[in-house]
C-alpha cells in the first residue's frame, strides 16, 4: 500500500509580513533595553541638554527673556567634548551663588549667553574676572540667548531697592546687532509655554534633535561616540547632518542693511541706559566677531565700527577688545565647536575691560 503524500502547505510557513514584525519586535525590544541600560551606565546623558537650566520668563511692560531655571544646580556638557561646565543659578534666575539682595552697590554685568559664561566655570566668566582685576564685588545679570531686548528686561526686573554701583553691557557683534523695536516686542510678548513635540514639530530638524537630546540616553551616547571621533564628525559634516562650526555666518541677517542694524541697537541701548540712575557709569563692551578677528571680515568689522561710533553719537561709552583678542588669537580664546569664548577668552576680555574701567574712572583703582 502506497504512504500517503503530504502537501506542501500543510508545513509551517513563515509569512514575510510575520518575519518583518518579528525583527522590528525584536529591534525595539534592544532599543528599549539598550535605552535602559545606557541611562544607568551613563548618568551624565542628560548634562547634554541646555533646556535643564533654562526658562523663558514673562517681565511686565518688556519683552520676554531667557534666563536660568531658579534653584537649578547640576551641569551642562557639550557632546562634542568642548567643555563640562558646572551651572548653579540662585532663586532669581541668575548665575550667582548669592541671592538678589547681594546686587546692591555691585558692578552689574548684562548681557546674552557670553556674559552668561556659556561652557565656562563660575569663576572663569568675564565678569568673575572683572571682580578679581578690579577687587570689587560684581553681579552677573545676564540671560542665555537674549537680545538688547532681554537686556532692558533683565535690568527692568531687578528688585527696585537694589543699585548697581556702575553697569557694563557685553554686546556681542556677531548675533546680538539688528534692527530691534522692543516696545512693539513688548506687547507682542505672550505667556510663555513650556516647549512640547507636536506633529508640525516633525518636520523641524532642530525641534527633533532637542526631542531627542533631552530624552534619549541612546541618541545622546551615539552623538557623543561620531562627535568625538574625527571621521565620525568628518562624515556627519560631509552628510550635512552637522554644519561646520566655523564657516561664516550671517545669523540670517541682510548684509547690505548693516548700518540700519547697528543704528537700531545703538538706539535700544540707549533706552537700556535711561532706565538706570544716570549717575551710575554705563559702559557696552563691544566683543568683535571670530569672523573678524580670524578673517578681517568687512561686514563684521563695519559692525563694529560702527557700533562705536552710534554710541558716541548717544553719549555712550564703549570698549573695543579686538586688539586684545587679535594678539590673543581667535582659535584659543574660543572653543572648537562654537561661537562662544573659552576661558582664554574670559580672562582677555576681564582684563581689556578691567583696564578700560579703570583708566576712565568708572571705577576706582584697586588699592594696593
Amino acid at each position: 500500500m502506497s504512504r500517503p503524500r503530504r502537501h506542501r502547505n500543510s508545513e509551517p510557513q513563515t509569512s514575510f509580513l510575520g518575519a518583518v514584525a518579528a525583527l522590528g519586535f525584536g529591534l525595539l525590544v534592544l532599543l528599549v533595553v539598550a535605552e535602559v541600560a545606557l541611562r544607568i551606565l551613563m548618568p551624565q546623558w542628560r548634562e547634554f541638554y541646555s533646556g535643564w537650566f533654562m526658562t523663558e520668563i514673562s517681565v511686565p511692560g518688556h519683552s520676554n527673556v531667557t534666563v536660568g531655571v531658579a534653584g537649578f544646580d547640576g551641569y551642562f556638557s557639550q557632546n562634542n567634548g568642548d567643555f563640562r561646565s558646572h551651572m548653579r543659578i540662585n532663586g532669581f534666575n541668575l548665575r550667582n551663588d548669592e541671592p538678589v539682595a547681594a546686587a546692591d552697590g555691585r558692578l552689574w554685568v548684562i548681557g546674552d549667553s557670553m556674559s552668561f559664561g556659556w561652557g565656562v566655570q563660575r569663576d572663569e566668566m568675564y565678569s568673575s574676572r572683572l571682580a578679581v582685576e578690579l577687587g570689587v564685588p560684581t553681579y552677573n545679570v545676564a540671560g542665555p540667548g537674549s537680545n538688547v531686548c532681554g537686556w532692558q528686561s533683565l535690568y527692568a526686573r531687578m528688585p527696585k531697592d537694589v543699585r548697581p554701583s556702575a553697569v557694563v553691557v557685553g554686546l556681542t557683534v556677531e548675533n546680538r546687532v539688528g534692527i530691534f523695536d522692543c516696545k512693539a516686542a513688548a506687547m507682542d510678548a505672550k505667556p510663555p509655554v513650556p516647549e512640547r513635540m507636536e506633529l508640525g514639530s516633525l518636520a523641524n530638524p532642530i525641534m527633533i534633535k532637542r526631542w531627542f537630546t533631552s530624552h534619549s540616553a541612546l541618541y545622546n551616547f551615539f552623538a557623543v561616540s561620531l562627535k568625538r571621533v574625527g571621521l565620525g564628525e568628518a562624515l556627519l559634516t560631509r552628510l550635512g547632518v552637522i554644519v561646520d562650526p566655523n564657516a561664516l555666518m550671517t545669523h540670517g541677517r541682510d548684509v547690505t542693511r548693516g548700518a540700519e542694524m547697528v543704528a537700531s541697537t545703538a538706539t535700544e541701548l540707549a533706552k537700556l541706559r535711561a532706565m538706570i540712575p544716570a549717575d551710575v557709569p554705563f559702559v557696552v563692551a563691544v566683543f568683535p566677531a571670530r569672523y573678524e578677528i580670524r578673517d578681517d571680515n568687512e561686514f563684521y568689522s563695519s559692525l563694529r565700527t560702527g557700533m562705536h561710533a552710534e554710541l558716541a553719537q548717544r553719549g555712550i561709552a564703549s570698549i573695543d577688545l579686538l586688539a586684545d583678542f587679535k594678539a590673543a588669537g581667535w582659535q584659543p580664546t574660543h572653543f572648537a565647536h562654537d561661537g562662544h569664548w573659552s576661558a582664554l577668552g574670559h580672562k582677555v576680555a576681564g582684563a581689556a575691560i578691567s583696564k578700560w574701567l579703570v583708566e576712565n574712572k568708572f571705577v576706582p583703582p584697586r588699592s594696593q
